[in-house]
């Protein structure tokens, strides 16, 4: 239930990685690699992109690299090795750490992947991607508290590259929380920095609904399905909305595409069974 923003700002953060920790074991590989039953990763852009600051990258750095982006096509299988082999080389690699944090999370394992969370933010407590990796994990997992902390600490970083996406992930965050004040300040805070945010575009929708505001919710809407395609979570507010408009040609077509593109979605379900999520 969730969509995929673009960011355009420039990273500036140094690895900051404590030499002599103990480290925690490496957890045993998988024999059966699971498909992603997380639904927000599926949706939501996690950022697995590897930069290294160092000017020749080591072996482990190369491992961690290869990783990150078996991550990003879905070959966790590979992925899962190259970052085990990683650690092994470098055991203060706070970042391949992470990238084990993101996989697991993936695999639908939640213990494993916080633990390499932690983990991570010990080697490297400054770094904004992997602090933002962290916060995302937390909100989801439904510790909003934790997540929000971590959050501040990424928006202290204005030079983080990524920065846009963060605000309005923790303005989704804040929406289930009914916090909208909150939510309101981070959405906004996320389309002044890029524009074309759907993910804060959507948020902005979702807000005004809530507040039964649904000409301002529909605009954002629009502005929204203007550069974004419709996903379940995007037509099941589309559907509520033109229900609270009563306008019966919008609301055909957008049943329509929900029970033809997405069959098997949590929000075709609602609709069938008359659930109200809104």
């Amino acid at each position: 239930m969730k969509t995929t923003p673009i960011f355009v700002l420039v990273l500036i953060i140094s690895l900051v990685l404590m030499s002599g920790c103990e480290s925690v074991p490496v957890q045993p590989e998988h024999e059966n690699i699971k498909n992603d039953k997380t639904g927000v990763l599926s949706n939501l852009y996690i950022n697995i992109k590897h930069r290294d600051t160092k000017d020749k990258p080591s072996s482990s750095d190369n491992h961690t690299a290869l990783g990150a982006g078996y991550i990003g096509n879905k070959n966790y299988e590979k992925a899962m090795l190259k970052l085990q082999k990683a650690i092994k080389l470098d055991r203060t690699n706070a970042r391949a750490y992470n990238y084990l944090g993101v996989l697991y999370w993936k695999l639908d394992e939640p213990e494993l992947a916080e633990s390499n969370f932690i983990r991570s933010h010990e080697l490297s407590p400054f770094d904004a991607a992997i602090n933002h990796n962290y916060a995302f994990f937390l909100c989801e997992q439904g510790n909003y508290e934790k997540g929000k902390e971590f959050y501040d600490k990424v928006f202290k970083n204005t030079l983080y590259d990524r920065l846009s996406q963060a605000h309005s992930q923790f303005g989704h965050c804040a929406l289930k929380q009914n916090e909208l004040d909150l939510a309101k300040k981070n959405l906004q805070q996320a389309i002044q920095l890029e524009a074309r945010n759907t993910d804060a575009l959507l948020g902005m929708a979702k807000l005004f609904y809530k507040k039964q505001k649904y000409k301002l919710s529909i605009y954002y809407y629009e502005r929204y399905i203007d550069k974004e395609k419709q996903t379940p979570d995007s037509l099941w507010l589309g559907i509520n909305l033109r229900r609270q408009i009563e306008d019966k040609n919008k609301l055909s077509s957008y049943i329509l595409q929900l029970k033809n593109l997405y069959p098997d979605a949590e929000e075709t379900l609602y609709f069938i069974d008359g659930k109200k999520t809104y």
